[in-house]
């Protein structure tokens, strides 16, 4: 059937004088099309780089483009699946937080991550954090608290409203959490028993709460009909959220030699962090914050230095922090900012 489809099909083409591929004057288009491909790679950046490439290289080279090409044919599209009506369409160039599952389960990614990189020159520091480990680190803290701004007794408190974390040396024995209507606005509560005590499925449930309001999800990133401002509320909350956590000595330090680890296993060998410095930084076992970074920046000193001499870290370059001040800001408090951070220039790389 198939083969008196092709041929009543050429006799059709024939009868219609649609035109051959092997006419003389769609060669000649053809040729012209790969001669002007040809032109536009000779002009690319990487063309001189790619001509003194290795044999092994350019058979790497040719391997990868193999491999990027069969996974753009079957995984970076809908009409190979079976769950199109549950996942919507795919394709190459789409949402990343909707292709973020499925682009780390290709090949292609896994040769990427394994490639050397050298220097990450971008990146919030709080943004870098784990948050399955974070969360789990917080919860094996000693004296972690957790306060609200209001009581969390409702669902939709618990979605919206702020809170944070803090160290105490010491608790009352009986506090009311911030599940209660009886709860009042700021009041710390023990991290343990707020944990515990969430009304949705107790620690498990917290954990997938908090996750989630660190997060933004998948449902947030697409209600595109709620306009730009209510995902930004969104996303600035969770950084002020997250200082609250990383910016406890003991989690700092922890989180500082994992994000480092990391970062080399992907092939980062140096990086420029990036923090906006009005965070309140506590050293450990301390309940008042401290009067300026440099506690934060000798720490993070430390830590850079002791990464280097392990076994683990011996192809670690190092960091440098890159000192931001929110725009947002009165012109006084950018000037203030400013000159406190040249105080503070032993790891500074800019401002």
């Amino acid at each position: 059937m198939e083969t008196l489809q092709i041929e009543d099909d050429e006799e059709w083409a024939q009868a219609e004088g649609v035109p051959a591929l092997s006419e003389p004057f769609i060669q000649k288009y053809m040729q012209g099309r790969d001669a002007l491909v040809a032109q536009e790679k000779r002009q690319r950046s990487d063309h001189a780089f790619r001509q003194t490439l290795s044999p092994m290289a350019a058979e790497a080279c040719s391997i990868v483009a193999q491999i990027r090409f069969q996974e753009q044919q079957t995984i970076w599209t809908s009409d190979l699946e079976d769950s199109l009506a549950e996942e919507g369409d795919v394709f190459p160039g789409m949402m990343f937080t909707m292709a973020k599952e499925r682009m780390e389960k290709t090949k292609l990614w896994q040769i990427v991550r394994k490639m050397p990189k050298g220097a990450l020159l971008h990146c919030h520091l709080e943004a870098m954090v784990d948050l399955e480990w974070l969360v789990e680190e917080a919860l094996r803290t000693d004296g972690l608290h957790m306060s609200c701004a209001e009581s969390f007794a409702t669902p939709e408190a618990r979605q919206s409203c702020n809170f944070r974390f803090q160290y105490l040396k010491s608790s009352q024995a009986e506090t009311v959490l911030p599940w209660s209507e009886s709860y009042t606005a700021d009041h710390l509560v023990p991290l343990h028993r707020t944990a515990d005590s969430f009304p949705d499925g107790g620690r498990a449930g917290f954990i997938s709460w908090l996750k989630a309001r660190l997060t933004i999800t998948h449902s947030e990133s697409v209600s595109h009909h709620l306009g730009p401002n209510d995902v930004w509320r969104k996303f600035t909350s969770i950084f002020e959220i997250l200082g609250s956590l990383v910016y406890y000595e003991p989690i700092f330090r922890a989180f500082i030699r994992r994000m480092f680890q990391q970062l080399l296993d992907d092939g980062v060998n140096y990086v420029e962090l990036r923090a906006a410095f009005c965070f309140r930084y506590y050293k450990v076992g301390s309940e008042t914050p401290e009067e300026g970074y440099e506690a934060c920046l000798g720490v993070l000193d430390e830590e850079i230095e002791a990464f280097k001499r392990t076994e683990a870290g011996k192809e670690f370059w190092g960091a440098r922090m890159i000192w931001t001040t929110l725009r947002s800001f009165a012109t006084r408090q950018i000037i203030e900012s400013t000159s406190l951070s040249w105080k503070s220039a032993t790891l500074r790389n800019g401002h």
